[in-house]
């Protein structure tokens, strides 16, 4: 037995070396040294670009876009990236290049700078004290051509629960063109969701009050109503309704043109996930005659240059308009 000790316990010895010295390649690997053959590279950090400034040219191009949680940092809520989303969501704004901005879905005012302080001669407002929810809307404007004049919610005549709290934003400006300055008024909304019997009916009623309201508030204006509407305007979504909840606005073509109703009859979508037009522009009659015909276009072709737009970026899709001001 003593031969047998002897004989062993050097080869005790060497295999504790070799163990103590895999545990030190292993530790070291682990803390941050050079990655083995099999481990994968960390991915390179999201870089934001700087857009550049947009010149004045005489056409208004408008557009809005739910962000899906832009800001929120919440898990479920919305793209998990939110560097990614940001970086993706610059990309879209340069490809649009658009005047005015009316977006959905956005955290916070904090959120809202993070992106607009990318954007080169642009400006904008959040909702930041008019909404009950982490879903506010915001206005994003270019400074050379748009002055900014009031901005603020519109709570009168307006139930805060059929609006699901987030009431309706204005946005008062002056754009300058060909030496003068033309007024506007721009309201986004962001309207109940769901495709049930209690959602369609608050839609409807917050449509009803928001068409009374507009005729006594602004009934010679240059108006833009846009946002995410959250139901079609053929039909309902809520397939039991004989009408879209924003019939009252459908019927009075005297006052309002529906730019996005087209859409709506050729069976566009505006969402990644499902079949109908929910994103809307509306203008008074007194813009008609500045639209630049076939101009409203919900902007798919983002998906041509996103990777993965539906996840990394939003589960809807800008849609557009454009605007002759100049008179060429």
């Amino acid at each position: 037995m003593n031969n047998r000790k002897s004989t062993s316990d050097p080869l005790r010895k060497l295999w504790a070396v070799g163990l103590l010295v895999g545990l030190l390649l292993t530790q070291a690997c682990s803390s941050g040294g050079s990655t083995g053959p099999d481990e994968p590279n960390k991915p390179d950090p999201v870089q934001l670009p700087d857009n550049p400034a947009v010149a004045a040219d005489g056409v208004m191009e408008t557009a809005t876009w739910n962000l899906e949680w832009y800001g929120d940092g919440v898990a479920g809520n919305g793209p998990s990236d939110e560097a990614l989303q940001t970086r993706n969501i610059l990309i879209t704004l340069d490809s649009l290049r658009a005047d005015l901005y009316a977006f959905e879905e956005v955290y916070s005012t904090d959120s809202l700078q993070n992106i607009v302080s990318h954007m080169s001669g642009y400006r904008g407002f959040a909702a930041d004290d008019y909404m009950q929810y982490n879903q506010r809307t915001a206005f994003v404007y270019n400074t050379a051509v748009i002055d900014s004049m009031e901005v603020g919610a519109i709570t009168e005549m307006q139930d805060s629960y059929d609006w699901a709290g987030r009431y309706p934003f204005y946005f008062k400006f002056d754009y300058k063109v060909n030496g003068q300055s033309m007024p506007f008024v721009a309201v986004v909304i962001h309207a109940k969701a769901f495709d049930d019997r209690s959602a369609y009916e608050r839609r409807k009623a917050a449509a009803d009050s928001l068409h009374k309201y507009l005729a006594r508030a602004y009934p010679d204006a240059n108006l833009l109503l846009m946002g995410d509407f959250n139901d079609d305007m053929d039909e309902s979504i809520y397939t039991q309704a004989p009408d879209s909840p924003y019939q009252v606005f459908v019927a009075d073509s005297t006052d309002y043109d529906i730019l996005t109703l087209p859409l709506s009859e050729q069976g566009m979508n505006s969402t990644v996930n499902y079949s109908d037009m929910i994103d809307h522009i509306i203008i008074s009659d007194e813009l008609k005659p500045y639209y630049k015909p076939g101009s409203i276009e919900v902007f798919k072709n983002v998906e041509n240059f996103i990777t993965d737009y539906g996840t990394t970026t939003s589960d809807h899709y800008p849609v557009w308009a454009k605007f002759n001001l100049s008179g060429n």
